[in-house]
């Protein structure tokens, strides 16, 4: 079928404009495949939080005197004032060797120091009558001089014998042997019937049980990063002990000691010592113990929820949405865990939005649909 001129032109314009139509609807096809997907993540703001820090280490209970009773005189025991393995007072008696023969030395010693006395009043008189004849030289100064001589001589007597009295009354002091502060005691080495000396050794051993002090370690780390000196360490940390059975020890502990100069090399940490009174004796010396050291900064700082933040090879970091939902990636310094709360020390501030859900959904400088925590 042959078609005239008008014809051709005719179907000539409706397949051209089929063509443009169809181009126009293949290009804003491939438009709309190129539009980048607005994905819903869950927002929250930065939040603010006070720091605390919670540290649990491993202790030992350690007693803050222990002494040997040794005696100081020689006799036999013939008694003993508590039994093994007891608390004791100070003060307490523990023990006491026979003593007549020491009663017999300071009776004797004292007797002695009457006598000179008793010497040393005639001779005064004498030299004083003596004295007084010289005057009126009805003495030679020789005979009067050696007078005066013989009483320096009994004022000498007099002080040596005072000597021996205190020896003697030391002596017998020492047969009565006394707790010199509250301790708990160890086995006795003697029993009553024994004769000892000074050179049989200690009578038994006591250890002071209120207060004591508990030892650990903390890193130089975390002493730098989390108190900043050894005063601030004493200042601000709250010590507590965890005991055996999972209680926590009822009277606070105080840092009095910290060994910052003999760092333990092996483990780069420092000795520290906590006092705890101790009045049940509830911690006992060379007993093991939980330390649960806290430090609570009153300093409020941003905190953001942990399931914000983003660990990877290049550190941690978290995505903030900005005013017109943009991500940003922003990287943080992360300070101590809250509860919840994950503590920042820079990199974020409180009040901006940052994703807590579908991190894996976006990346830095897409836009977002943020939907709130």
């Amino acid at each position: 079928m042959k078609l005239n001129s008008k014809a051709v032109i005719l179907l000539t314009a409706v397949l051209t404009g089929v063509v443009v139509e169809l181009g126009a609807a293949d290009k804003n096809s491939k438009t709309a495949a190129r539009a980048p997907r607005v994905e819903k993540v869950v927002v929250a703001k930065v939040g603010e939080s006070s720091e605390t820090m919670t540290r649990r280490l491993a202790g030992t209970v350690v007693a803050i005197d222990t002494y040997n009773v040794m005696p100081r005189v020689s006799g036999d025991l013939i008694y003993q004032g508590f039994k093994d393995g007891a608390i004791v007072k100070k003060g307490q008696l523990l023990f006491k060797i026979e003593d007549t023969r020491y009663q017999a030395a300071v009776a004797a010693a004292e007797a002695k120091v009457e006598q000179v006395k008793a010497q040393i009043e005639y001779a005064q008189g004498n030299f004083d009558r003596n004295d007084h004849l010289f005057e009126k030289k009805a003495v030679s100064l020789d005979t009067r001089d050696s007078i005066k001589s013989g009483l320096a001589v009994l004022h000498a007597n007099l002080n040596a014998a005072e000597a021996e009295l205190k020896l003697a009354q030391d002596d017998l002091a020492h047969t009565k042997i006394c707790a010199l502060y509250d301790g708990k005691t160890g086995k006795a080495s003697f029993p009553p019937g024994n004769y000892i000396t000074p050179a049989s050794g200690k009578l038994v051993t006591i250890t002071s049980t209120t207060p004591v002090r508990v030892r650990f370690a903390i890193s130089e780390r975390d002493l730098l990063s989390y108190f900043g000196s050894e005063e601030k360490l004493r200042a601000n940390a709250r010590v507590a002990v965890k005991l055996a059975d999972g209680t926590i020890y009822p009277h606070p502990g105080k840092i009095t000691i910290v060994d910052n100069v003999s760092v333990v090399q092996s483990t780069d940490s420092v000795l520290v010592w906590a006092q705890f009174d101790n009045p049940d004796y509830i911690l006992n010396p060379g007993a093991a113990a939980t330390v649960i050291l806290t430090k609570e900064d009153p300093e409020m700082k941003a905190a953001v929820p942990r399931s914000a933040v983003i660990f990877n090879q290049r550190g941690t970091m978290v995505y903030v949405v900005d005013q017109a939902n943009i991500v940003q990636v922003r990287p943080v310094t992360l300070g101590s865990v809250n509860g919840d709360l994950q503590i920042i020390h820079s990199g974020v501030k409180p009040g901006e939005r940052i994703i807590t859900e579908g991190m894996h959904k976006v990346f830095p400088g897409s836009q977002v649909e943020p939907v709130e925590r």
